[in-house]
């Protein structure tokens, strides 16, 4: 059956004569786990060497070929197989089978084997020819078989169809619907084989797939109605009938049994008997075939019934379990169904029917075959899935057992069945649940039973353990060790003792292991405030564990006794733990009772009881009250609640003293006197009193809080304004009018009008502060003063007061100022301490003040205690900078600093001031132009501290400040500004552009900036932390800043702008932005240009109006620097151009103060942008007025002066320098041998070398001193080389200090970290010359004469060329070295008492008015407008009485000290102000004030301007006589000696006169003199010779006639065609071509004199005798005659012009002089000009206002000798002094 099995496999067998082998070799080739077979036919002979095996699958066929070896195991032995496929090797004999296929392979080609064979209804007989004698041949078979038959098919067609083909009814057909088959037979093999041949030629039989083969022969037969018959019988018995039977069958449930025989041809012989019985019981015998699995019954066909019930067992508990379950019960059911079943669990068996639609189904017969044994294995197999396990408990414990097993299975899917009778609980369900149950089951079962046996032997016993100390121990585990031991323990807690149920043993063994436990138990003394000790004594100890500490988790215990509290852990860190936390749950608070009348109050007494009965829980809160304080103990939270409450009430009741501060006094007179409506609405609460400037409330705190704002109301009600007017006299007309002046104010507006002492309303202006001991202003124009005085009275606007940490001042400065102030300020702690709480040192707060303190706040400093040393010079430098902050927040322009920390907090004397002063000072430059202080001053009333104090300002901020004594008032010059010590200041540059943006460079901290917003520079990963501006932006900012940074979610690209606020910066606003790398170098540069644009821009459009930013880009980012510095400016200047900023008005670029490299490449592009722009003092750019002097210069050497000091940069070798010190530029250890140290190590020679290793080995600053060894110097100075310029400062500055302290007067320096430090020479120049001033600066009067700087290097020389002429001073001629100068030196001699040289005649000075005391008019009204009209009446007046008066006089500048000293006392007599003006072409005196004091005043001057003009006339005679004639008296026995002077004029003048006699006065003692030859006699009759030596005889020109006696000047006129006459002419006329009437000679012996003394004075000091020019001088008629006797006088100068200083003009072209502006003609139309000999001398450049020629340098006082109006070609010069010009001829001519 090729088409059902189609996989052969060939099989050889060891051996044949085995019994049933086929069936073995069935069984063998089925098994799959054997050999891997599956299902399979097998075809065998009895006897025969082969079998064919053929399979279903191929799969099976190929497993069982790939299987090495095959054997069969039997009884006695095995049978070996050999399996191959049946093409290797034919078999040597044909099987049956193998002959049936050849018969029936008619329609192999044309048509598929069909997958079943039909059966025929008939026994086959015939054989092939018909021959029945042959017995070798095979019978033919008469039957086919026709397969693929679809259901729809029934056998009348298939009848039909075989007649069709067949075109005969001799046939019989069998159909067998469930196999798809019919059989049909015919008479005989011919026709069958007919049959099969044509089916594949009919067109139906083809359409419907129809399949035919022939029926095999079969040896098979199938016995019905057996019975009983054995299976031995039916062998018996179809041998007998038919032949030998090879294997019998037997189907009990059918009661058939299948016969095979071993030869077919037994068949046959069976069925020739038509009936068959076995003793006598009838048997049916019917043809089985193999392949169809059916017998062909024909008509005898057995109709199907169904099978009978089954009867099946099962477990009781199960079947309960399933009663019970109905889904499981069903689940059975379904399952049984599938199967034609239906399932009867209803009694103790379970009944299997069959249903009755299986005999209606197409494979009935097969499925009721197996029924029976399906069903019984498909209910095993559900059944399966459920069982029972029986458990016997004692009978004791029966019901203590089924009690627990239920409670465990009551959530479980099994159901419990007790079986008392046999003593056992059944539990039953799936396998699974029972299965996981059963273990536990049996442990409940024995756990029960060892239980009740516990139970029967135990006992209880208690122990003297609390249950807290019971808890502390099972919390370390205790329990958990005992149970481990013993299981079964039992230890139950109950106040106060310790329960233990166990076996007597484990009872004893516990308790000595709990007993162990507690005496291990750590202890110790609770250490908490003791109102909560007390507070805890009074509670339950196992209630306060349990509230206290076991609720929070604290293992630990109280244990309580007596009066002792401790605390029980197992360990210290749990007691630590406990200890650390009741000090956090529990506390005590302590209220100070402000007014301990309210404590007697019924209210007070009602809420302490209502607050201590609230609070329910243990450990409660208690209140306790004292006279002074109330302690609130309990709970922290409670405790604090109450406490705010009671604080609150104690508050609010006490009786308070409040203080209301005002403008001024005047407005608390207008509500006292003037407005007094308010006073109503206070009246009966609390009580009001007046102070200055204050209105006082007393009464209880809530009343007088009430009434504040009652009070607040009224004032600011009142329309207050202040009145100041800075003009002299006003103060003084009030004063004397002041009853009716303001009564008429008053009648006619309302309004009170007071006069005070000072501008403004605060007490500030009250009090005078005290002359400083010290004084100076800072570069950005703070006052710094040191006095001695009372702080409580110092009137400043804010003063510091020192105190602890609680806010309590009780002694020294702190209490003393707490008393003055008053309880005002002592409320103004209460509310402090509550706000701020406990403050650190450090920390200051600041407060109102009060009562009669001078200042108007009080700043609390928390002062450190000098403990830590670093710790608390860091504390003070804080405090003193939060003091300074603090008052500046406050409005406060002034403030007042004790010594914070000396004294009881034993700060060091002096250190204590000078960390005050640092702080001070550090301040100062951080806040820089933005600080608002105008006064700081060091205020002490202890001698030593004060002196202390002026050192430390001294040291901090230089010795440049004017220094006071302090025992009487003096007048003071005006306060130089103090520049900063480094020799650079912060300020930089500052430009303004036109639309008004600042742009200011300047050095310092980005982070301390006070612009409304700060440029930050953050990387791509917006880390803060990295880069250093960043850093410290953040620090100073704090950690908010990166979380706001990181909150914006920003993407980190290049150019990006982040904005935040500033956090703790002093900027509202920070602008990060993400700069680029300089890499790609024009994106670079245009991201870092959008950078700069963008910020502005984002300033602008968020009204912002001033901006900080950095070098940004200039550091790590790689740019370079003045790319940079150009990107940035021209970004400014872009903005203000294009934009016109409303807001933006201010840019701060800045640099980082150690940067040299970026400072020096902003500030080159700033000059280069902004020339002409207002510089900063930098080492590279300073201001005119530098402090070196010219600098004279040779190829190899520049030269200049500083003081005393000579400063030299030459060209050379530093070995050959001879100075008192050379300095060597080492290493760190003094030891490098290259450069500089090298030439000068060897020319020193060894043993220096020596030495430096040996110092260089000890302790040292950084610089050695050596011996010179074979150098020309007295020492070597060795110093560790730099190549950082901030660093070479600092190290030259600290060498010149060296020397300046061991009293060295000349040191030589090489060039710094120029050679082999490659340092460039303009910034190492610029550092050096830096520290040289600073040093000289410091030390004025040093003892250093030279310091030289040696460069070996000469292209270097013109960098520090460059460098010294930066520092050189301003030109000569500049105005401030002129009248300024010499203004503030004569002011500073008159008035500050100092001595000076007798004052020149015609200096040019300003003296400014004293400065007038405004004077202050406090104005009070109900309306404005009253106000101004008060305002109006004032001024009215004072216009009505004040005056002022000018008076012009030259006689001014002759005034005497003493003359301008009583200027300056008529000023304060009077109560004028009176204004000296001298540098104008006319001296002024402005005078001002009241009316009569004004003419006084002018009466006074006018006196003293007569005088003056009366002694300079005296003088002049005097000087003229002294050049005259020298009058000489001799003593008896001595040589003749000249008289004074003066003495000389009066004999002069007496001799002139023709007087007779003439007094005069030698050596105290009054003589006469006899004229003209004496002698002189005194009193006593003494004698002195007298003569007279004619000065003028011999000194005149020779060319001179001769004059007649007693004249002192005579004109003689020249004739003309002489040589003089010619000579002259020839002058004026190469330039005036005019008339020339007359030229006389003018003769002035004593003025020639003069020209020639004079003369002879220059030649000496200008060191040639290019001296004199004849120059010409036009004039008038009226002055010849003057001009003549007395010559020039300069005190004329600017009648005509004065363009060029305030001297005489002289004219180098005559035709200048002949202008009639000059040479104003005559009436008869004459004009007149001098040809003049003029002392020219060296000149300059003149300049107007000029009264002298300027200084020849900044350090010289040798004076230019004349000015000119052009240095190249001068066309007039100007003379000073008047006797620097000759008029040597007059020229008269005409037009």
């Amino acid at each position: 059956m090729a088409g059902v099995h189609s996989y052969p496999l060939l099989v050889e067998l060891e051996e044949t004569n085995i019994p049933r082998l086929k069936i073995k070799l069935v069984k063998y080739f089925q098994s799959k786990k054997s050999n891997g077979g599956g299902e399979c036919e097998v075809e065998y002979e009895n006897g025969s060497r082969t079998a064919m095996v053929r399979f279903r699958r191929e799969e099976d066929q190929r497993n069982v070929l790939a299987k090495e070896s095959h054997q069969i195991s039997l009884e006695k032995g095995v049978l070996k197989l050999t399996v191959r496929l049946p093409t290797e090797e034919k078999p040597s004999r044909e099987t049956p089978s193998d002959k049936d296929k050849k018969k029936s392979d008619v329609a192999a080609d044309k048509q598929p084997t069909a997958d079943k064979s039909d059966p025929t209804a008939k026994v086959q007989t015939e054989t092939e020819g018909g021959d029945d004698d042959t017995a070798d041949e095979e019978p033919c078979s008469t039957s086919a078989v026709l397969g693929n038959i679809s259901d729809n098919t029934n056998q009348e067609f298939l009848e039909m169809l075989v007649e069709n083909i067949t075109k005969s009814h001799d046939f019989t057909l069998e159909f067998f619907p469930d196999i798809s088959s019919a059989v049909v037979t015919f008479q005989s093999g011919k026709e069958n084989a007919n049959f099969v041949a044509k089916c594949p030629q009919n067109k139906m039989f083809t359409r419907k797939g129809f399949s035919v083969q022939h029926l095999e022969i079969t040896t098979q037969v199938l016995v019905d109605d057996i019975l009983h018959f054995s299976e031995e019988v039916l062998q018996l018995y179809f041998e007998n009938e038919g032949g030998d039977v090879e294997e019998v069958l037997l189907n009990d449930a059918h009661q058939s049994a299948v016969i095979t025989f071993k030869d077919h041809r037994a068949v046959q012989k069976i069925f020739k008997k038509k009936q068959h019985s076995i003793k006598k019981e009838e048997i049916r015998v019917y043809p089985f075939y193999k392949t169809l699995g059916v017998a062909l019954y024909g008509k005898d066909k057995p109709s199907l019934k169904l099978p009978a019930d089954i009867s099946e067992p099962i477990d009781s508990a199960v079947l309960r379990y399933l009663a019970q379950n109905k889904s499981a019960a069903e689940t059975i059911c379904s399952e049984m169904n599938k199967h034609f079943c239906i399932v009867n669990l209803d009694q103790t068996t379970v009944t299997l029917s069959p249903v009755s639609s299986l005999l209606k189904q197409k494979n009935a017969k097969a499925i009721i075959k197996e029924w029976t044994d399906t069903v019984k294995s498909a209910f095993a197999q559900s059944v399966s899935q459920f069982k029972s396990v029986k458990l016997y408990p004692d009978s004791d414990a029966w019901k203590e057992s089924e009690k627990k097993i239920r409670e465990m299975l009551l959530n479980e899917n099994v159901i419990v069945v007790p079986d008392k009778d046999r003593g056992a609980l059944l539990v039953a369900g799936l396998v699974s649940d029972v299965n996981r149950l059963e273990k536990s089951l049996s442990e409940i079962i024995n756990k029960i039973a060892k239980t009740i046996h516990r139970e029967k032997s135990s006992k209880t016993e208690e122990i003297k353990v609390s249950p807290s100390v019971f808890h502390l121990l099972c919390q370390d585990g205790l329990m958990d060790k005992l149970l481990l031991v013993y299981p079964e323990l039992k230890l139950s807690p109950e106040s106060p003792n310790l329960k233990i149920t166990g076996l007597g043993e484990e009872i004893n063994a516990a308790s000595k292991v709990i007993f162990d436990a507690v005496l291990a138990l750590k202890r110790q003394n609770l250490e908490l405030d003791k109102n909560v000790l007390e507070l805890l004594k009074d509670e339950q100890q196992e209630e306060l564990t349990d509230a206290l500490l076991t609720s929070h988790q604290m293992n630990a215990a109280f244990e309580i006794s007596g009066n002792r509290v401790q605390l029980l852990a197992v360990s210290d860190r749990d007691l630590s733990h406990a200890q650390d936390h009741l000090g956090q749950l529990l506390t005590s608070q302590y209220i100070h009772v402000e007014d301990s009348n309210v404590l007697k109050k019924p209210e007070w007494q009602q809420l302490v009881s209502l607050l201590e009965q609230a609070n329910s829980k243990p450990c409660r809160t208690r209140i306790n009250t004292t006279a002074q304080q109330v302690v609130v103990s309990g709970y922290k939270d409670s405790v604090i609640k109450v406490q705010h409450q009671l604080g609150d009430f104690l508050t609010q009741n006490a009786h308070i003293e409040e203080t209301v501060v005002v403008k001024a006094n005047a407005v608390v007179e207008y509500l006292k006197h003037f407005n007094t409506s308010w006073m109503e609405k206070v009246k009966d609460k609390v009580r009001v009193s007046y102070r200055n400037e204050a209105i006082c409330l007393s009464g209880s705190r809530v009343n007088v809080t009430h009434c504040k704002t009652v009070v607040d109301g009224a004032v600011s009600a009142v329309v207050f304004d202040s009145l100041n007017v800075c003009m002299s006299g006003v103060k003084k007309l009030f004063q004397e009018n002041e009853g009716v002046y303001f009564s008429a104010i008053k009648n006619k507006t309302g309004c009170l009008v007071q006069l005070v002492d000072k501008p403004g309303g605060g007490q500030d202006n009250l009090k005078q502060v005290p002359t400083p001991l010290y004084q100076l202003k800072t570069p950005e124009g703070v006052e710094i003063a040191v006095c001695k005085a009372d702080m409580c009275s110092y009137p400043m606007q804010a003063v510091v007061s020192p105190f602890n940490q609680d806010l309590k001042h009780s002694t020294g400065l702190a209490a003393a100022l707490l008393k003055a102030a008053g309880p005002q300020l002592q409320d103004e702690f209460y509310k402090m301490k509550k706000i701020k709480g406990q403050l650190k040192p450090g920390d200051c707060v600041i407060s109102n003040a009060g009562g009669t303190l001078c200042c108007q706040k009080v700043i609390h400093a928390v002062g450190p205690k000098y403990e830590k040393p670093q710790q608390a010079s860091a504390q003070l430098n804080k405090v003193v900078k939060g003091s300074l902050e603090a008052a500046e927040n406050h409005g406060c322009v002034s403030v007042a600093l004790p010594s914070i920390g000396r004294g009881m907090r034993c700060f060091p004397l002096k250190q204590c001031e000078l960390t005050i002063v640092k702080a001070v000072k550090e301040y100062c430059d951080e806040k820089f132009d933005d600080i608002t202080l105008q006064k700081i001053h060091f205020v002490n009333n202890d001698d030593i501290a004060v002196q202390d104090m002026v050192a430390a300002v001294k040291q901090e901020f230089g010795n440049l400040s004017v220094v006071h004594s302090q025992q009487g008032p003096h007048l003071t010059a005006p306060m130089q500004s103090v520049s900063q010590s480094t020799g650079s200041d912060l300020y930089l540059n500052r430009v303004q552009t036109k639309e008004g943006v600042d742009i200011v460079l300047t050095k310092g901290n980005l982070e301390a900036s006070t612009t409304e917003v700060i440029v930050n520079t953050v990387s791509s990963d917006l880390d803060l932390n990295r880069g250093a501006v960043s850093q410290a932006i953040l620090r100073a900012a704090g950690p908010k800043l990166q979380q706001l940074v990181d909150a914006q979610g920003a993407t980190g690209n290049d150019g990006e702008i982040i904005v935040t606020d500033g956090c703790q910066l002093k900027s509202k606003k920070v602008f990060h932005a993400i700069a680029p790398h300089y890499k790609d170098q024009a994106t670079s540069e245009k991201t870092l240009r959008g950078i700069f644009k963008d910020c502005l821009g984002m300033a602008e459009d968020n009204n912002l109006t001033s901006m900080s930013l950095s070098a940004i880009g200039a550091g790590n980012l790689g740019f370079p620097k003045d790319l940079v510095a150009s990107l940035m400016l021209d970004n400014i200047l872009e903005f203000s151009k294009k934009k016109h900023p409303k807001h933006l008005k201010k840019v701060v670029i800045v640099l980082y103060p150690s940067d040299a490299q970026t400072i020096q490449a902003f500030s080159d592009e700033f000059q280069k942008k902004f020339p002409s722009a207002s510089s900063g003092s930098t080492s590279s750019t300073q201001s005119k007025g530098g402090p070196f002097s010219k600098i004279t210069s040779t190829s190899d050497m520049h030269e200049t002066k500083m003081g005393n000091v000579t400063i030299q940069v030459v060209t050379g070798d530093i070995t050959k320098e001879t100075a008192d010190v050379i300095v060597n530029s080492s290493n760190e250890n003094f030891t490098l041998k290259s450069g500089v140290s090298k030439a000068i190590l060897e020319a020193a020679g060894p043993a220096v070398e020596v030495e430096c290793r040996n110092l260089g080995a000890e302790p040292n600053q950084g610089m050695i001193l050596t011996s010179p060894g074979n150098l020309k110097c007295k020492k070597i100075l060795h110093l560790a080389g730099q190549t950082d310029p901030v660093k070479i400062n600092k190290t030259v500055k600290d060498a010149l200090l060296i020397c300046v302290k061991s009293s060295f007067t000349s040191v030589s320096f090489p060039a710094i970290g120029t050679g082999q430090g490659n340092a460039q020479a303009r910034l190492v120049a610029d550092a050096m010359l830096d520290a040289v001033t600073d040093v000289l600066s410091q030390y004025t009067s040093s003892p250093l004469t030279t310091i030289r700087i040696v460069i070996f290097q000469k292209p270097m020389l013109k960098d520090f060329h460059s460098s010294m002429q930066q520092r050189e001073a301003a030109d000569p001629d500049s105005k401030e070295k002129g009248a300024l100068y010499w203004g503030w030196t004569k002011f500073k001699s008159i008035f500050t008492g100092g001595s000076t040289d007798k004052p020149k005649k015609d200096k040019n000075f300003v003296i400014d008015s004293l400065k007038v005391e405004a004077t202050c008019f406090h104005i009070c009204g109900d309306t404005q407008a009253k106000v101004d009209s008060a305002k109006k009446w004032i001024n009215d007046k004072i216009s009505q009485e004040h005056d002022s008066m000018e008076i012009e006089d030259n006689a001014i500048r002759s005034f005497s000290d003493a003359d301008r000293q009583k200027i300056v006392d008529m000023q304060k007599t009077m109560g004028i102000s009176i204004r000296t003006v001298s540098n104008k072409p006319k001296a002024t005196i402005t005078i001002e004030g009241l009316s009569r004091d004004v003419l006084k005043a002018n009466t006074e001057i006018i006196k003293m301007m007569s005088r003056v003009r009366d002694e300079e006339e005296l003088n002049r005679k005097v000087e003229l006589a002294s050049t005259t004639a020298d009058w000489q008296y001799q003593q008896s026995g001595f040589q003749f000696q000249s008289f004074d002077e003066m003495t000389n004029f009066h004999l002069e003048e007496a001799l002139q006169q023709n007087l007779p006699t003439v007094k005069v006065t030698v050596k105290g003692q009054d003589y006469t003199v006899t004229m003209p030859k004496g002698p002189a006699t005194d009193s006593q009759g003494n004698i002195l010779e007298i003569k007279r030596i004619d000065k003028l005889k011999g000194d005149v020109p020779e060319n001179w006639d001769l004059m007649q006696p007693n004249v002192t000047s005579q004109a003689f006129p020249l004739q003309a065609g002489t040589q003089e006459y010619d000579e002259i002419q020839k002058l004026f006329q190469a330039s005036c071509k005019q008339t020339i009437i007359k030229i006389e000679r003018i003769q002035n012996p004593g003025l020639w004199k003069s020209l020639e003394i004079k003369k002879r004075d220059m030649e000496l000091r200008n060191g040639h005798q290019n001296n004199e020019r004849r120059l010409f001088h036009g004039t008038c008629d009226t002055a010849v005659p003057n001009i003549n006797d007395r010559g020039f006088n300069r005190s004329h100068a600017g009648k005509n012009a004065a363009y060029y200083g305030n001297g005489t003009y002289f004219a180098v072209n005559a035709s200048y002089s002949a202008i009639d502006k000059y040479s104003t003609p005559s009436q008869n139309g004459e004009k007149f000009m001098y040809v003049c000999r003029v002392l020219t001398g060296d000149f300059t450049l003149g300049k107007q206002g000029m009264i002298e020629p300027p200084a020849k340098g900044p350090a010289s006082t040798d004076l230019y000798n004349s000015v000119v109006d052009n240095l190249t070609n001068p066309t007039m010069f100007v003379v000073f002094h008047d006797t620097q010009a000759y008029p040597e001829y007059l020229i008269t001519f005409s037009i």
